[in-house]
């Protein structure tokens, strides 16, 4: 691992072989958010097939530390992971790209998650694949036209949706089918294997959970009224976009590592995702995987991304997503049929498997062609 914080290493004389793949993000180490877990996760599981992945970001914090924060997000400390000044999104990743176009150009595959550094390499005529999470956000900053033309083309050879409604929405806008994958998010199965399994005997009284960023528009007016019952325990745990009411159980972000031992401890996981989140028509949550691979019973909001994943009264029960009496109702129906809730629940983590992130990256091997 070569960590280079805010240094440039040259094009002409890179000490080491090309990678097989060059990972282009925008994610920021010192805010360890869901797109930096994902795109981490994703390049180990790469690794893990076999492939030399390098990824580089936006310089970070000399205070952070790289191999602790690998440790902390679930991966391997040796990843190869690059900070570059030229990476910076205020410039779009030109500068990037005419610095190190040669091994752009060497690589195997060059892959991103940013529609903006896709484009750029497009057009310097670089080809790419495009992961692709929110088609609306797409079309509203301008650039669903753009990418779709680069993909006709075979600029941006591949793209690769993460949720089903956004292989439908590329499709309907003029993707070419035969190169397009669907990438749902992952979930690293054997952290989750020593969760102990769900008993239910817990219902009595059962522990609440959502991990996640806490908003209104994730949900935040249900947990407050399931709390208001007096029923649950209801916990939240992460960083608060909005305050929450008072008889909620909050709690700081944790290291994602730490995330299977909160499970261990709760009952039900809740994702009542609203419908005004801005990337609600295309989400594919970590969390939601996570939630299964626990083991423990699933209550999601009725949206067609979600349906993607949970089947209803099979492996999670859908819920109407900003009726908080439907929350409790749902509830109560685990409470009066805990053989249902044990069903839910090893249903769900025996679904979580195919979720898995080598599951994911094989696929992502598969559809680049590598």
């Amino acid at each position: 691992m070569k960590p280079e914080g805010s240094s440039e290493s040259s094009p002409r004389t890179l000490p080491d072989s090309f990678p097989d793949i060059v990972y282009l993000a925008w994610a920021r180490l010192h805010r360890p958010r869901a797109n930096l877990i994902q795109t981490l996760h994703t390049v180990d599981s790469l690794v893990q097939e076999g492939l030399r992945v390098r990824l580089y970001l936006p310089p970070w914090s000399r205070r952070v530390s790289l191999p602790v924060l690998l440790r902390d997000s679930g991966v391997s400390e040796q990843l190869d992971v690059r900070g570059s000044l030229l990476l910076h999104r205020r410039w779009g990743g030109v500068p990037f790209i005419r610095w190190h176009r040669g091994m752009l150009g060497a690589a195997r595959a060059v892959y991103t998650r940013i529609p903006a550094l896709s484009l750029a390499l497009a057009r310097a005529g670089l080809v790419n694949h495009l992961e692709i999470h929110d088609v609306d956000w797409l079309a509203s900053a301008g650039m669903l036209d753009a990418v779709v033309i680069a993909h006709q083309k075979g600029l941006i050879r591949q793209l690769l949706p993460i949720s089903g409604a956004a292989y439908d929405a590329l499709l309907q806008h003029g993707a070419v089918a035969n190169r397009m994958h669907l990438a749902p998010s992952g979930v690293d199965v054997d952290a989750y294997a020593q969760v102990p399994e769900f008993n239910p005997a817990s219902l009595a009284r059962p522990r609440l959970v959502y991990i996640g960023r806490i908003s209104r528009d994730r949900g935040l007016g249900i947990f407050e009224a399931l709390a208001a019952t007096g029923r649950y325990e209801v916990s939240l745990v992460g960083p608060q976009d909005d305050a929450p009411a008072a008889g909620l159980h909050v709690r700081a972000p944790v290291p994602h590592s730490q995330v299977p031992g909160l499970y261990g401890e709760t009952d039900i996981a809740l994702m009542p995702y609203q419908s005004d989140l801005g990337h609600v028509a295309s989400i594919s949550p970590i969390k939601l995987f996570e939630a299964m691979a626990a083991g423990r019973p699933v209550l999601a909001s009725d949206l067609p991304p979600l349906r993607e994943v949970i089947r209803h009264g099979e492996n999670g029960l859908l819920v109407s997503a900003a009726d908080p009496q439907a929350w409790i109702d749902a509830i109560e129906r685990l409470r009066a049929d805990p053989a249902l809730a044990q069903r839910l629940a090893a249903q769900g983590r025996a679904d979580a498997n195919r979720y898995s992130w080598r599951a994911r990256a094989r696929g992502i091997v598969t559809a680049l062609g590598l």
